[in-house]
């Protein structure tokens, strides 16, 4: 373990300073373990930090940032093996922070919880690349709630790349053109063994109910203009609420006391209290 690594890594992922306390306090209390679990396979790294969870919510989120940077510690090697520039490292890293403080949002605890998430940029099966985040990923339509009854620009069962949306920052039509563009050249340069059929994204800004509330010429609906093809998913979904307010499943009535501090978040208040629904879209662009 080296800690002055560390420190680096929490200042150039912008942890804030009671979640890195947090952590190598952590690190201090259970270093045994954290090293043993580090040294193990994925999965099962995955299972000792979801014991921990399920055991004391607070403790156990302590324990999974601790060991998120550990194991990112483990992964800048694995990046300087395969001359991956330091800029992407960092800012996939990043997504760490995004989740300690979606944490300390939704509960009021300090560390992560979203371990099984994390684990993709933790292991290199997840990137980010300019505004974007792009996964190995491999297409299941029956799972992603698309109809098997249609036929998709990309079939069930190919390889793609999985596009993800990290909290943070404007969504641009032209960054995310850029970030499209590199992501490109990044895996035609680092794993060009990766025969990828094209991009996917299923996400809440594909929604095909965005344009029933939101601007015409916001970013999250003219998101869509990236993709080929966007399809609606099958079930309902309350994504919005977590992203714009830090609620996952909410009541009517909680929605009423929702704040309007944003555009966005009056007009999404009074969709949702008018009866309106939400959804995912999933979106396909062909390589």
């Amino acid at each position: 373990m080296q800690t002055d690594f560390l420190l680096h890594l929490c200042e150039k992922i912008d942890l804030p300073p009671e979640a890195r306390d947090t952590a190598l306090r952590a690190l201090s209390h259970w270093e045994k373990p954290l090293l043993r679990a580090v040294r193990h396979s994925d999965l099962e790294h995955l299972s000792a930090c979801t014991r921990r969870l399920r055991r004391n919510r607070k403790k156990g989120a302590a324990f999974c940032l601790a060991f998120c940077l550990l194991q990112a510690e483990q992964a800048y090697t694995e990046y300087r093996k395969r001359g991956i520039p330091d800029e992407i490292y960092y800012d996939t890293m990043r997504d760490i922070t995004v989740w300690v403080q979606t944490l300390q949002t939704e509960e009021n605890i300090v560390g992560v919880a979203e371990i099984s998430w994390l684990r993709h940029a933790l292991y290199l099966n997840l990137f980010q690349i300019g505004r974007l985040q792009y996964q190995f990923f491999t297409t299941n339509h029956l799972l992603s709630g698309l109809s098997p009854r249609t036929q998709y620009p990309i079939k069930s069962g190919e390889a793609v790349l999985n596009i993800h949306i990290p909290a943070g920052g404007r969504l641009s039509l032209a960054d995310c053109r850029a970030s499209l563009a590199a992501a490109r050249d990044f895996f035609a340069n680092y794993y060009p063994q990766y025969d990828y059929k094209g991009f996917v994204c299923d996400s809440w800004l594909l929604d095909c109910h965005n344009a029933a509330f939101m601007r015409p010429d916001s970013n999250i609906v003219r998101f869509r203009e990236l993709f080929d093809e966007v399809y609606q998913t099958a079930a309902p979904h309350s994504e919005i609420t977590r992203r714009l307010w830090g609620k996952l499943t909410v009541s009517k009535s909680k929605i009423a006391a929702f704040p309007e501090e944003t555009d966005l978040q009056k007009r999404t208040k009074a969709y949702l209290l008018s009866g309106g629904k939400t959804g995912n879209g999933y979106g396909f662009i062909v390589k």
